[in-house]
C-alpha cells in the first residue's frame, strides 16, 4: 500500500482510493453502526449477549446522535465505498482516545494504525504531545496494535459500558510523535 499525505489518503491496488477525513454530521449514524459491529465482534466474550444484540445499537445510535464533538476533538473517519473505520479524540484538555474502530472484514489492514497516525498528527498540530486510552483488557489484538504504536500499558481497572463494568486496560503515549515514527 502507498501512502498519500499531502491528501492523506491510502492507496491500495486492490481496494481502490481510501479516505481519512473529520466526521460529518451525517457519518453519526454510520458510525454508530460500524462501533455496534465492531462491539458484537470483539466483545462477545466480555458483555451480555443479550445486552449486544437487543440494546447496543439503540444505546449507540442515541450516543452518536446526541454526543456534543467540541472544535478541539478529533472525530476521524477511514472511507472508501462506506465508512470502514473511526476515532474519536476528546481533547478535553488532554487528548483521551475514546474510540478506534474498524469494520471487522477490513481489519489486519492497516485502517486502525493509518487513523492512529492522522490523528497524531493533528494532536501535534494542536500543540499535544501525550495521549491515552482505556481498552478492554480481553481485546489482545488491539493492545498489541497499540504497543506496536509505541503505547505503553499502565493501569488496570473496571470501566462501565453502558451499565456494565468491564476490566480494562489504560494505554498512554508519552510522546505521541512516537506513534509516528513506529509506523
Amino acid at each position: 500500500m502507498k501512502i498519500n499525505e499531502r491528501k492523506n489518503q491510502k492507496i491500495s491496488k486492490n481496494d481502490g482510493i481510501m479516505l481519512v477525513r473529520t466526521i460529518r454530521r451525517s457519518d453519526r449514524p454510520h458510525i454508530a453502526a460500524l462501533q455496534t459491529e465492531s462491539w458484537q465482534d470483539s466483545y462477545a466474550d466480555v458483555l451480555p449477549e443479550s445486552y449486544l444484540t437487543d440494546q447496543l445499537a439503540e444505546d449507540l445510535k442515541r450516543y452518536w446522535g446526541t454526543v456534543q464533538i467540541k472544535p478541539e476533538d478529533i472525530v476521524m473517519v477511514a472511507e472508501a465505498a462506506e465508512v470502514i473505520g473511526f476515532i474519536a479524540i476528546w481533547c478535553r484538555p488532554e487528548p483521551f482516545i475514546d474510540n478506534l474502530h474498524v469494520k471487522p472484514s477490513q481489519r489486519s489492514r492497516g485502517i486502525g494504525s493509518m487513523l492512529m497516525a492522522s490523528a497524531a498528527r493533528q494532536m501535534i498540530q494542536q500543540g499535544h504531545n501525550t495521549a491515552y486510552l482505556w481498552v478492554v483488557e480481553s481485546n489482545t489484538e488491539a493492545i498489541r496494535l497499540y504497543q506496536r504504536l509505541g503505547g505503553n500499558c499502565t493501569d488496570r481497572n473496571l470501566k462501565d459500558l453502558f451499565g456494565h463494568a468491564v476490566p480494562n486496560i489504560k494505554i498512554e503515549w508519552s510522546d505521541i510523535s512516537t506513534l509516528l515514527n513506529s509506523l
